[in-house]
């Protein structure tokens, strides 16, 4: 097994089925074995000197608790009305004023897990015991809470009057944004061996789309759930369970009718979003997942190369090594650049054209996962040591 492939990865266990037990202490045990041999794990790639052509100036930061670590939990702020969301593993929810960073409320309910999301007047974040909870956005005031089938490690999405949440069983559920109550839900499956993780949802044209662990993309309808086609990214291959898994954690993208996916070890992928008929694919492996511009895809590869590809082809653009194996967060566009995150904390700014870099800052000493998001030109970011920062271009 490669340590720059598993490095950082948890796994979902079911206890309740003792062969997914037995399994589980295999591939630790291999785990163990080749992370004790160190030429079998690649080193993060130094990162080389830097003469900036971009100024990006930080408008503000935060800390959010002691973030979430290596925990796997998918949080990561949400925007929305000028109010920037944020939750910890411990349990706290805050709201910041997002142009100055000023804090405008807290609440400490329990350990969350996923999120949150948000609207103009709701925040929803999920948490490690099953529940999604809703909130006031505006004084932060309790408003329900659903149980769900399982803990929630991904942000739920808020979309007209539902609340889209995707448990870590597999199970996608639509809650109802003034009350919670589950107006329908509908069961995925997950494989034995998956990483850790859940790919978040997207709400476009009345339509849900759902990556699961079992390597299938599904469109589901967004007011009764009903299945309006399912299809699979990439071909499992190899002899052994782990060998053939092809899990979709990484961030999707929708653009112009198109969804675009990628996933660990099952390639990126093009469909029409109407019919999932698709369009190309490109082999290559993903956890992070990926961005979607009007010239091209942009992905965070397994082993830290950045891609851009065509978008209407697949082909390649350029490709950047000089992050390898720094464990890449999903990249986020900011006008005409792509940016990502790394392991230590630092965000990278690349020319979207030509991928050349422009600017580096640093935020935190841990890295970031999913939680880049671009709202109005300003980039705010959440990494996993609970720093949260807001970042503009100036030039």
């Amino acid at each position: 097994m490669s340590g720059a492939s598993w490095k950082g990865f948890a796994w979902r266990v079911d206890l309740r089925r003792s062969a997914i037990v037995a399994a589980l202490a295999l591939v630790l045990a291999a785990c163990a074995s080749d992370s004790a041999k160190k030429e079998n794990i690649e080193p993060p790639t130094s990162l080389l000197d830097l003469t900036p052509t971009l100024t990006v100036q930080r408008l503000w930061s935060a800390s959010v608790g002691d973030g979430n670590g290596l925990t796997g939990a998918g949080l990561v702020p949400a925007v929305a009305a000028g109010r920037v969301f944020a939750a910890d593993i411990d349990g706290e929810i805050h709201a910041y004023d997002a142009a100055s960073g000023r804090r405008l409320w807290s609440k400490e309910v329990e350990s969350f897990s996923g999120g949150p999301g948000a609207s103009a007047s709701l925040v929803v974040a999920g948490t490690i015991d099953g529940k999604a909870i809703g909130f006031d956005a505006e004084t932060g005031e309790e408003r329900w809470r659903a149980r769900v089938s399982s803990e929630v490690i991904t942000p739920p999405v808020l979309q007209d009057d539902y609340v889209i949440v995707v448990a870590n069983d597999g199970r996608t559920h639509a809650l109802d944004a003034a009350d919670g109550r589950q107006r329908w839900a509908v069961d995925r499956g997950v494989p034995l061996l998956s990483l850790r993780g859940n790919s978040a949802p997207i709400v476009a044209d009345s339509r849900v789309y759902v990556a699961a662990a079992n390597g299938k993309v599904s469109a589901l309808g967004l007011t009764d759930g009903r299945q309006l086609w399912e299809t699979s990214i990439g071909v499992a291959e190899g002899r052994t369970d782990l060998e053939r898994m092809s899990d979709l954690d990484g961030k999707m993208a929708f653009l112009n009718g198109d969804l675009f996916v990628a996933g660990y070890e099952s390639g990126a992928q093009s469909l029409t979003g109407d019919a999932g008929r698709t369009l190309w694919t490109r082999k290559m492996s993903s956890v992070a997942g990926l961005a979607a511009g009007r010239e091209a895809v942009f992905v965070s590869a397994t082993d830290g190369t950045l891609w851009a590809l065509d978008r209407r082809t697949g082909g390649s653009l350029w490709m950047i090594e000089t992050l390898k194996y720094r464990m890449l967060s999903a990249p986020v566009l900011m006008g005409d650049y792509v940016v990502v995150g790394d392991l230590e904390g630092y965000l990278h700014w690349f020319s979207r054209a030509e991928g050349t870099p422009a600017a580096r800052e640093k935020l935190g000493d841990e890295g970031f996962g999913g939680g880049l998001v671009v709202v109005d030109d300003v980039l705010y970011v959440q990494n996993r040591d609970g720093s949260l920062g807001a970042f503009r271009q100036t030039q």
